[in-house]
């Protein structure tokens, strides 16, 4: 994701795993839930870290000119539901 992007829409980008793939979603932020606007709002406050391990999924959250880079393992709870309604939009 290195084109600036509007900020009415979060774009999500998955990549990793065992398999390295690089798959991509996008959501308009009026779709986001309180709940999930709160976590995405903890994701881009977060310092990024540091790979939790090998074949891991890294997702990386861009809205305009904000981004977070979170590891699976750190991924707020209240982004969780997001992440699986996004599951059959991955590109």
């Amino acid at each position: 994701m290195t084109e600036p992007r509007a900020a009415d829409s979060l774009y999500i980008e998955r990549s990793g795993g065992f398999g390295g793939l690089r798959l991509s979603a996008s959501i308009p932020v009026d779709e986001l839930k309180p709940q999930e606007r709160e976590a995405l709002e903890l994701c881009f406050e977060a310092p990024e870290a540091p790979p939790s391990g090998p074949d891991r999924f890294v997702y990386r959250l861009r809205l305009g000119d904000r981004e977070a880079v979170v590891q699976e393992d750190r991924v707020p709870p209240g982004l969780e539901p997001l992440l699986r309604r996004l599951a059959g939009l991955w590109r």
